[in-house]
C-alpha cells in the first residue's frame, strides 16, 4: 500500500505495458505501488469517511484523506498549486468556480497559516521535498503555480536577469520532456539490447546482428520511457544557477509532466510570476512553452505569455505579473490571436533601444487570453475611494525626510497622492501614513490596517491574516506586509482561472469590485465605525508565545 521510489525498489527488471523487459537493468522513473486505493478498504466500505479512516489517510498523505478514494467523472476537479502564498489565487478561483477540490503547497508557515485558516488544505513543505509521483494525484485535473520572484524582482539582486545562468538552466529545462517520458523516437530498440539506436544507427559493435539491416522484434517507434526521477531533474536545474530560487522554475514543467506520466487527467496549467520573467529572462519562458507546445514535449494544444496588471481588472493598485495559461485541449475562454510581431517589440523594446534586436530567446507572443471580450472595463478605483479616505490627501511610505531645495520636493520619493490607483503594494507599506496635503511629508497620523493594505491589493477584509510569532513580544509587521505584497490579487486570479475553469468571470468580478471598495456609496468620504470601535493598526493582537496569531481586523 505504501508507495516507494523505483531507485528503492527491490532490484530486478522492469517491464514496459506490453511486458517486455529494459535492458542493461534500466527502472523507469515512477513510484511503484501496490494498486491499494479507497476502493480496496473495508473501513470505507462499511461506510466510514476517509478522513476516520487510519488507511486512507496515511495513504493520501499528506493530500487529504479523501484523494484516496479514485477520481471519477462528476466528482469535483482536483487540483494542485504549487507555491499558494496567503491563498490569492485560490481567492480569485472561487469567485469563479467555487466547486474545486485544491491543495495549495506552501513552504512560508505564515502564509501557510494564512491560507490554512481561510479555508484552503495546505500541504506546508518546500516543494522540492515532494514528488508529483504520488499516487493519490492521479486524479488531478487542473494545476497552477506561483514561484517565488526574488531572483526576477529589479529590487533584488537581479540573479534571475543573468544572461548565462538563464542560458544554462533553459537547457535543462529543454531535456524535460525526455527526462519524464515525452520524447518521441524512431527506434527503442537499444532499450532492449539493441542492435540500434533509438536514432536508427548501428550500435558499435552490433554490426553482426541479425536485425542489423532489416530490424526485429524491438526496432519500433514510441516514446522513452522516463530516465529521471524528480528529484534528480531539481538537482540538475539548481545546479545550473548561482540562487537555488530560480531553479524553482522547474517545478513548473516536473509536476505537469510526471502527473500525465502517472495517468493524471491534467487538463489546464497556469501561472503567475514576476513581469521581469518576459521582459528580462524571456529564455525561461520560452523553455516551458516549447515544452508545452512542441510534439517532442506535451504536445498540448494552447500556450500563451502575457503581462497582466492587476489594476485593470478591477484593484485599488497596480500589480504587474507574467501569466501563463496553458491548455491540453482546444484553446482556453477568452483566447485571442495577435500579431506576435508587435507584441515582441513593445514587450522588448528596451532590449531593441540597447541591442538593436530581439533576445535571442523568447516565447512567441502571438496567443493571449482577453477576458474583456469587448466588454466596458471596471471601474478604476482609486486609494481614496477604496479606503475611504479624501481624495486630496497623500500617503507617505518612508517617514519624513529631507526638502530638495531645487525642485521643492520630498528626497528620496516615497509619497504619493491618493485620488489615483495605486502604486504596486511592497513590504515597506506596512508603515505607511496618510495625511492631509496640507500637512508636511512624513508628519501624518493615519496608519494601515492589515484589513485595508490586503483590500489595496484585492483581498476581502475580513481575511485572516496570520503570523506565527518566532519569540515572545514578536509583532511580525513586515512578515503581514510582505504576505500582502507578494500574493496574486484575487481579480487577475479570477480572470486567469475564468478562462480555463468556471464561470465567466466579468460579473462575478464586477459584484465583488463594488462590494470590496464600496463602490455603490452615496459619500466617498471615510468610513464611520460602529460606537465604542476604534481602528486596529497593522497587526493584530499577539498571543503570549509562538501560538498562531489570526488579525483582528475590526476590532472592538
Amino acid at each position: 500500500m505504501v508507495s516507494i521510489s523505483a531507485c528503492d525498489a527491490a532490484p530486478g527488471a522492469a517491464a514496459d505495458s506490453f511486458g517486455r523487459p529494459y535492458a542493461n537493468g534500466f527502472r523507469p522513473a515512477v513510484l511503484e505501488w501496490d494498486g491499494w486505493t479507497c476502493a480496496d478498504c473495508m473501513v470505507c466500505g462499511s461506510g466510514a469517511e476517509c478522513a476516520d479512516c487510519r488507511a486512507c489517510t496515511e495513504f493520501a498523505f499528506p493530500y487529504p484523506p479523501h484523494w484516496a478514494r479514485p477520481w471519477e467523472e462528476g466528482m469535483p476537479e482536483r487540483g494542485i498549486e504549487a507555491f499558494g502564498g496567503p491563498g490569492g489565487m485560490s481567492a480569485g478561483r472561487q469567485l469563479v468556480d467555487d466547486g474545486g477540490d485544491w491543495v495549495l503547497i506552501e513552504f512560508n508557515r505564515d502564509a501557510a497559516a494564512t491560507a490554512r485558516a481561510a479555508g484552503h488544505w495546505v500541504v506546508e513543505a518546500d516543494i522540492r521535498t515532494l514528488d508529483p509521483r504520488h499516487p493519490v494525484l492521479r486524479g488531478v485535473r487542473r494545476f497552477h503555480g506561483s514561484p517565488p520572484c526574488q531572483t526576477l524582482s529589479g529590487a533584488g539582486k537581479r540573479a534571475g536577469w543573468n544572461a548565462a545562468e538563464i542560458s544554462e538552466l533553459q537547457s535543462v529545462m529543454w531535456q524535460a520532456s525526455e527526462a519524464f517520458g515525452f520524447l518521441e523516437v524512431d527506434d527503442l530498440c537499444s532499450l532492449y539490447g539493441g542492435p540500434h539506436h533509438y536514432s536508427g544507427d548501428v550500435i558499435d559493435g552490433m554490426e553482426d546482428h541479425p536485425d542489423a539491416d532489416d530490424g526485429g522484434e524491438y526496432c519500433v517507434s514510441g516514446h522513452l520511457p522516463p530516465c529521471m526521477t524528480p528529484a534528480e531533474f531539481r538537482e540538475w536545474a539548481a545546479s545550473a544557477v548561482s540562487d537555488e530560487r530560480t531553479a524553482l522554475m522547474a517545478e513548473m514543467l516536473i509536476w505537469p509532466m510526471c502527473l500525465v506520466q502517472i495517468g493524471a487527467p491534467l487538463v489546464s496549467v497556469t501561472m503567475e510570476q514576476s513581469a521581469n520573467l518576459l521582459r528580462q529572462s524571456p529564455a525561461l519562458a520560452e523553455a516551458i512553452q516549447s515544452e508545452m507546445l512542441s510534439v517532442e514535449g506535451f504536445g498540448w494544444d494552447w500556450c500563451s505569455w502575457q503581462v497582466l496588471d492587476a489594476a485593470d481588472y478591477g484593484a485599488a493598485t497596480h500589480r504587474e505579473r507574467a501569466w501563463m495559461v496553458a491548455t491540453r485541449y482546444g484553446e482556453p475562454r477568452y483566447a485571442e490571436l495577435v500579431d506576435g510581431d508587435e507584441a515582441a517589440d513593445a514587450m522588448w523594446a528596451h532590449v531593441l533601444k540597447r541591442t538593436g534586436r530581439l533576445p535571442d530567446s523568447a516565447p512567441e507572443l502571438g496567443r493571449r487570453i482577453e477576458p474583456y471580450q469587448g466588454r466596458p472595463a471596471l471601474p478604476k478605483v482609486t486609494v481614496a475611494a477604496a479606503l475611504g479616505l479624501p481624495a486630496d490627501w497623500w500617503a507617505d511610505t518612508r517617514g519624513k525626510r529631507g526638502v530638495n531645495p531645487r525642485t521643492g520636493k520630498p528626497l528620496g520619493g516615497g509619497s504619493f497622492p491618493l485620488n489615483d490607483v495605486g502604486q504596486c503594494v511592497t513590504a515597506p507599506w506596512y508603515g505607511i501614513r496618510f495625511r492631509p496635503a496640507h500637512v508636511p511629508q512624513g508628519e501624518g497620523t493615519t496608519t494601515i490596517t492589515a484589513s485595508e493594505l490586503g483590500a489595496l491589493v484585492g483581498f476581502p477584509r475580513t481575511y485572516p491574516w496570520t503570523y506565527i510569532p518566532t519569540r515572545v513580544g514578536a509583532r511580525g509587521v513586515r512578515n503581514i506586509a510582505q504576505m500582502i505584497a507578494d500574493a496574486v490579487s484575487l481579480f487577475v486570479g479570477a480572470a486567469v482561472s475564468s478562462a480555463v475553469q468556471g464561470e465567466d468571470w466579468y460579473q462575478p468580478a464586477a459584484t465583488y469590485q463594488a462590494a470590496l471598495y464600496r463602490l455603490d456609496a452615496p459619500d466617498p468620504g471615510r468610513a464611520e465605525l460602529p460606537a465604542g470601535a476604534v481602528r486596529a493598526v497593522l497587526p493584530g493582537p499577539r498571543t503570549e508565545c509562538r501560538g498562531v496569531v489570526q488579525l483582528e481586523l475590526s476590532a472592538a
